[in-house]
């Protein structure tokens, strides 16, 4: 035993000093060479699954663990601390303390750093945390503004991936002040920019943000097919969060078209996968868009309880920035089911949601509501004083809807008061809302509502006029709704199109990776034939142990190969079955690769040159029965 080791350690040492003659000719070092990749690439294998599982799912953190995450990583500025800080941010509102001091912080980092991708990430992380509510005060104008540092730091240091990101931002920045088109250019370039990098996560966050824009612009087969770009280049990355985010942005697309099935599919897939890969956002997300599916389709008792098990998933996660997203969607559902009493009940059960109300400045929309509970009571004054209380907060926003609903309640309350003058007056208002949006169900609504007050007031002539635009617009949205029909048949024919090109593409590669493999089984037959040439020739043995060696490697690592897709099949692709069958079928066969090449190659350099004694005698007896028979 003592002379194998010895024996061990001469040949690996002959292997580092003597380079490749020493190796071939030991066999002992070649089986720790082939042993020693193995394991290299298992060791590799196992600490790339240790850092794909390993990095934190901070949506599934409670806001305490991640701030003490974010004090003891103390080692300077990293995508890692940004990653937190990012996290952060997302849970808190612009304005509030906490959200202004991370901002700083967060700021002050990227200048001292100079490290130039991480000053572009941090910028592109503060432009999305003010974009998010770019609805609110400055806070657009704010994202613009680290977008465009962004922008600049990108364009300057030949950062790319960045000017995309910057683009990207600009886009939703311009949706929102509803100049689509603009907003549809910077689609274009980033779109154009992230094609000539390459990188499939950047082209899937292109194509979601180019869906926004189509969606605004009303064109939504446009929009269906960047959303279908988006989640194949979201698949292609293998990025669970864009994948997520790519079933649940196709399932609002399907409940905007009234597709409800295909919705509540989409987010069943969102949940499925969300709960498989822990991913606990998307999964909460999905539970409450299951909900305001429920919500179209009258199904009362579905909608409350979606909302509630988001509700227990995010109590048991104790974030409370989710739950109030869940607790505004259920305010949502009562005030959408005109019912005042219920909202009213439901704010005061739930604290949070008038904390959430009173922190954030919105205080006008529990005037709004309050204008409701005493209309529906007949307290008209009281009414009137809640609504022109939050008057100059509604009217300051840019939602044309919102305006929109809001001079109705007016109206409502002045016909309650007999104040025809007064109701005409909002009622025409409130139709120049309803025109400037474009949106024929409010100007339906209007103009019926004008037919009826000049109807009352025996205004016959304005009766008509209305009557008439009613008519008009009624036809409209009937067309609307055949057109609905064939849009539904188009996206069906893009699926099948789609699948087909799949299945296409599908057959192209079979037959691609037959080919190959054909190619790599005659080229391994091709090898060993020439080393059965060599040992029946008597050629080198050195060079036939060298051929013998790579022949073998070839043929075995083949045979691996050909076992991947039926391993990964048999596993689903979860990585460490994968590891465990490789380990099982690689200590299968190395032993046999060791007796197989050892067995063959000593015959080949021994014994194969006999056979061409036997070759040159059936040529020599057949030279002699050709002359016999000549005679």
């Amino acid at each position: 035993m003592f002379r194998k080791i010895q024996r061990l350690k001469q040949v690996l040492v002959t292997h580092f000093l003597t380079g490749l003659q020493g190796w071939m000719n030991g066999l002992f070092a070649r089986n720790v060479l082939i042993l020693g990749m193995k394991f290299l690439t298992a060791t590799t294998f196992l600490l790339v699954i240790f850092c794909c599982t390993v990095k934190a799912q901070y949506d599934a953190v409670p806001d305490s663990t991640l701030q003490q995450l974010l004090q003891t990583t103390n080692n300077g500025f990293s995508a890692t601390k940004l990653d937190i800080e990012s996290a952060l941010l997302s849970r808190h509102l612009p304005g509030e303390p906490y959200f202004d001091s991370l901002i700083k912080n967060i700021t002050a980092e990227a200048e001292a750093s100079r490290n130039r991708p991480l000053m572009c990430m941090a910028y592109n992380t503060l432009a999305r945390a003010y974009l998010e509510y770019s609805f609110r005060g400055m806070n657009g104008e704010k994202g613009q503004q680290y977008a465009d540092r962004c922008l600049q730091i990108a364009d300057e240091a030949g950062l790319d991936e960045y000017k995309t990101a910057a683009y990207i931002a600009y886009a939703r920045y311009y949706r929102r002040l509803s100049q689509n088109n603009k907003a549809l250019d910077f689609n274009n370039q980033a779109l154009a920019l992230a094609t000539s990098i390459g990188d499939d996560s950047l082209l899937a966050v292109a194509y979601s943000s180019m869906a926004s824009t189509w969606n605004n612009l009303s064109n939504k087969l446009a929009r269906f097919q960047a959303l279908l770009n988006s989640r194949d280049f979201a698949e292609k990355s293998g990025s669970h969060t864009l994948m997520l985010n790519s079933n649940l942005d196709i399932g609002d697309f399907y409940l905007d078209i009234n597709e409800f099935e295909k919705a509540k599919d989409m987010y069943s897939t969102a949940i499925e996968n969300g709960r498989r890969w822990g991913y606990w956002l998307s999964v909460i997300n999905g539970l409450r868009y299951m909900g305001k599916t429920f919500i179209y389709q009258k199904n009362d008792a579905l909608v409350l309880s979606y909302f509630n098990k988001a509700l227990a998933l995010s109590d048991s996660l104790h974030i409370t920035f989710f739950k109030v997203n869940i607790n505004l969607d259920m305010l949502n559902y009562y005030l959408n089911t005109n019912d005042a009493a219920k909202t009213l009940a439901y704010l005061k059960s739930t604290p949070a949601i008038m904390e959430f109300i009173n922190g954030y400045g919105i205080q006008d929309q529990l005037d709004k509501l309050n204008g409701y509970v005493y209309l529906s009571k007949g307290l008209y004054d009281s009414a009137l004083y809640a609504v022109q209380k939050g008057a100059a907060a509604f009217y300051g926003k840019e939602g044309l809807a919102e305006k929109y609903a809001y001079t109705i309640l007016y109206a409502s309350i002045y016909d309650g008061l007999k104040k025809a003058p007064e109701e005409k007056s909002k009622l025409l208002l409130a139709k120049s809302y309803a025109d400037s949006s474009a949106q024929l169900n409010l100007q339906k609504d209007v103009c019926e509502r004008l037919y009826l007050f000049f109807d009352s007031t025996g205004d016959y002539k304005n009766a008509l006029l209305f009557h008439k635009q009613l008519n008009m617009y009624n036809d409209s949205l009937e067309k609307l709704g055949k057109q609905q029909g064939l849009l539904t048949i188009e996206i069906e024919n893009t699926n099948k199109r789609l699948v087909r090109q799949k299945q296409l593409e599908a057959e192209a590669t079979r037959t691609r990776n037959n080919l190959e493999y054909m190619g790599i089984t005659a080229a391994i037959a091709t090898v060993f034939i020439l080393m059965v040439i060599f040992g029946v020739f008597k050629m080198s043995p050195s060079l036939i142990k060298a051929i013998g060696f790579f022949a073998f490697i070839f043929l075995f690592e083949f045979i691996v190969l050909l076992l991947d897709n039926q391993i990964h099949h048999l596993t689903e692709g979860e990585p460490w079955k994968v590891l465990g069958i490789k380990i099982i079928i690689i200590a299968f066969l190395l032993p046999l690769h060791h007796k197989l090449e050892e067995r063959v190659t000593h015959y080949l350099t021994s014994k194969a040159h006999h056979l061409r004694h036997g070759l040159y005698l059936k040529g020599n007896k057949a030279k002699d029965d050709i002359s016999n028979r000549g005679n």
